[in-house]
């Protein structure tokens, strides 16, 4: 056999078992991606439940009910994508019974031949005298080895017939889980989009409930934005003295107003964490981003504009906070209206953790990746939000980019 014939051989053998792996591979990755996206929504329906439906909670509430919708609008996604693919399986998986049905009648009709010739010479003095009336002893060798090598065909062939037979049932079986599976998913997407429909007529109730009372609302939005202006200003400055700490170890003429002095040690840790971007862990393991970092309109009032700092990441009560990186604990600040901050320094590069009702570090401590640094506060509206930044000496950085995609 020649390489090449047997490349060919090799390559188109084993296509159809690398393409029922790459399916199998996708279906799981569906199935997990519905999974993931399932366990999101329990998580926002059990804030819900929990939330205060007071006037001043109103707004918490239509954020949460919008970010459902959008998790849901992804699930029935995944659902189409999930149906489409057994689809496919279901119309292949059809095919290859035709394909299997067709070999099975075939094996039969060769092997229903080969026993009436078998029949016809059925008796040993028949295969005696086959053997007996050869001209030579090579032909008699030859005519030997002829009846034995039809004796062993004709056991394969029924071999074979039974491994059809059972591939067969096995597809039939696969063919109806796959049927049962796929009812089963269009009921769910039906539930779903059902469900998007309610939750939609619930946030436009929320909307509205707002708008008829946007005195009051407007007056609690600039509060908001006032309280978390001062709070970022407090950051702002915790960070300056930071940097004119670290720039005293230097010379005058070298120091830089606006960027941290940086030891060997410093810049091969600044390095590190900026070849990590986009794939540091989350700060808390349960949790979904509900207000993104920049300026944008309100989500209703939209001649108002907020500016976010960092993300807010809404999480389970009593969540763990976690390091996303190792560093040094820079400064713990307790800001009023902000409870406790948290901020630690990994060269020039700093992540800050706001909103935590307890804090397991001291400035100073080493901490190491995914290490626990403390428990997201609660607000008196059910709320459990981490507020998570991310700068670069002074300069912001949108924290979204940098944690791990999910």
């Amino acid at each position: 056999m020649s390489r090449k014939f047997l490349f060919i051989f090799l390559t188109f053998g084993l296509l159809p078992a690398l393409n029922l792996s790459a399916q199998n591979t996708l279906q799981k990755r569906l199935e997990k991606k519905r999974e993931a996206l399932q366990k999101e929504i329990a998580q926002i329906n059990k804030q819900l439940s929990k939330a205060k439906h007071t006037e001043a909670g109103a707004l918490a509430e239509y954020r949460q009910i919008k970010r459902k919708i959008t998790v849901r609008q992804k699930l029935i996604k995944n659902l189409q994508r999930e149906i489409n693919h057994l689809n496919r399986q279901i119309g292949q998986n059809k095919q290859k019974t035709v394909e299997l049905n067709n070999e099975l009648k075939q094996l039969k009709a060769d092997y229903a031949k080969m026993i009436r010739r078998s029949y016809n010479t059925r008796s040993r003095q028949d295969k005696l005298f086959f053997l007996f009336s050869s001209e030579s002893f090579q032909q008699a060798f030859k005519r030997a080895q002829y009846l034995k090598q039809y004796a062993k065909y004709r056991k394969e062939q029924a071999l074979e017939i039974d491994k059809k037979k059972a591939e067969l049932a096995v597809l039939k079986e696969k063919l109806e889980k796959d049927k049962a599976a796929k009812e089963k998913l269009y009921q769910d997407y039906r539930k779903e989009t059902e469900k998007i429909k309610q939750e939609q007529n619930r946030q436009l109730a929320v909307v509205n409930k707002i708008k008829r009372k946007k005195t009051y609302y407007l007056k609690k939005i600039r509060a908001k934005q006032r309280e978390q202006a001062r709070i970022d200003k407090k950051i702002d400055e915790l960070i300056s003295r930071a940097i004119a700490k670290s720039n005293r170890k230097v010379k005058k003429s070298q120091r830089q107003k606006s960027k941290f002095y940086l030891t060997p040690k410093g810049k091969v840790l600044a390095e590190k964490f900026s070849a990590n971007k986009g794939a540091l862990p989350w700060p808390v393991k349960k949790a979904y981003i509900s207000r993104k970092f920049g300026k944008q309109h309100h989500e209703i009032f939209k001649n108002v504009k907020v500016v976010n700092n960092g993300i807010y990441l809404a999480t389970e009560p009593n969540s763990k906070v976690y390091a996303v990186f190792e560093g040094r604990v820079l400064q713990i600040q307790l800001i009023p209206g902000g409870n406790n901050t948290v901020l630690i320094k990994h060269g020039n590069y700093l992540t800050i953790y706001g909103n935590l009702k307890e804090v397991y570090v001291k400035p100073g401590e080493w901490v190491k990746t995914k290490q626990v640094i403390g428990k997201v506060a609660t607000d008196v509206f059910g709320k459990t939000e981490l507020k998570f930044r991310v700068y670069k000496n002074t300069t912001k950085l949108n924290p979204e980019l940098w944690l791990q995609h999910r």
